[in-house]
């Protein structure tokens, strides 16, 4: 693993320049890329979006890893519509399916946007679960897209100062990541307990 990190970086100009070379090559690879990572994650998110901010920058690489998002999540929302009689049996005992049921039961898309700003969180199977829920697909893409940007944006960021090697920025950056994952984990089993707590009427 870190033997392929350093390879990467110690070429990292050269992929940039080769990206830049084949712009729309590059975009489209990369797009596919992330929406077979959220169809059927044969890679974690937040090394896809590091990867994007990496190879195009923070706000080019934002815009390009949130269409695949949408587009993965898109495909995976249907799938779940399509095959929901086929598969609702195997998961309706799901311990997530059942978390997930039970909050937007009770707060609607305002619970379930909370899930998707959750770092941590399976939001891959998340976009499939609500699939066999009472959502429009409209109400979906909007909170998934609104959901998955804050954290999405601040990996694209974290993988644009890791480019650029400024020691001092990689260290800033680096510790508000850990700062800001630290107090999640402080408040994530408040935040979930207050969503399941408050989830059964």
């Amino acid at each position: 693993m870190f033997d392929q990190f350093f390879s990467l970086w110690n070429n990292r100009d050269e992929l940039r320049a080769f990206i830049s070379i084949h712009p729309y090559l590059g975009i489209v690879v990369f797009i596919a890329l992330q929406v077979l990572q959220v169809v059927i994650a044969p890679l974690p998110g937040e090394a896809t979006g590091f990867l994007a901010g990496f190879f195009f920058g923070a706000f080019k690489g934002l815009i390009i890893s949130m269409i695949g998002i949408i587009i993965g999540s898109s495909i995976a929302f249907y799938v779940a519509k399509v095959c929901e009689k086929k598969w609702f049996k195997k998961y309706e005992k799901s311990p997530i399916y059942l978390k997930i049921k039970k909050i937007f039961k009770k707060h609607g898309l305002t619970g379930v946007f909370i899930l998707y700003l959750f770092p941590g969180f399976p939001k891959d199977l998340l976009n499939y679960f609500l699939g066999f829920m009472p959502i429009t697909f409209k109400g979906f893409i909007t909170i998934c897209a609104l959901g998955r940007i804050p954290a999405t944006f601040a990996l694209t960021l974290q993988g644009d100062v890791v480019y650029k090697g400024d020691p001092k920025r990689v260290l800033i950056s680096s510790t508000i990541f850990v700062i800001a994952f630290l107090t999640f984990l402080l408040i994530k089993k408040r935040i979930y307990f207050w969503l399941e707590n408050n989830a059964t009427t």
